[in-house]
């Protein structure tokens, strides 16, 4: 119910009504091996369904899913004590772009997925392409940046600083939408 009063009245933020459905997160899954090992971000993290689901698939992986949302980001946290993940599910409250950007800094575990649910299109064009290039700068070579838009407005800009870009189709997510595979 919280998803669906963001989605109203913070749409700008949130970039949907109601939570992404399982075709979607498993075209978004579909890259990331279930006996990956490493840290996996997801931005945009929203009430959980993606996060609950990789933590499902990826029984040795270390989520750090980031909602901006305070009440979308407490209801995940109580999501995850109850299913007993706490231990390597860690769910942030903040700009995303500061998470990427203390992450970048710090001498921490390297990432190979950033798996992307945030609005693109909502964030305007100079937003939009400093995002994308922390999360090109936070990714370890040959990592991958998976994003999913309910447009393909954003495919030029992806593309610009990830050379290698995939685009799949996810039709009966509501609303219909479109994944980006990308690399560099």
């Amino acid at each position: 119910m919280h998803f669906i009063l963001a989605g109203l009245f913070q749409h700008m933020q949130t970039g949907a009504v109601v939570p992404s459905q399982r075709f979607l997160i498993g075209k978004m899954l579909a890259p990331v091996p279930p006996d990956y090992q490493g840290r996996v971000v997801e931005l945009g993290a929203g009430c959980g369904p993606l996060t609950l689901r990789l933590a499902s698939k990826c029984p040795a992986a270390r989520v750090l899913a980031c909602e901006i949302n305070p009440v979308l980001a407490r209801d995940l946290r109580s999501h995850i004590k109850a299913r007993g993940l706490g231990e390597r599910v860690e769910v942030v409250s903040q700009p995303a772009q500061r998470l990427l950007s203390r992450l970048g800094r710090a001498e921490v575990e390297p990432v190979d997925f950033i798996i992307s649910g945030i609005p693109l299109a909502n964030l305007g064009g100079e937003k939009a392409r400093a995002l994308i290039g922390t999360i090109s700068r936070t990714l370890t070579r040959g990592g991958m940046y998976i994003q999913f838009q309910h447009s393909l407005l954003d495919r030029k800009r992806i593309h610009s600083v990830f050379p290698k870009l995939r685009t799949v189709p996810a039709f009966l997510n509501f609303p219909p939408a479109f994944v980006y595979y990308a690399q560099h």
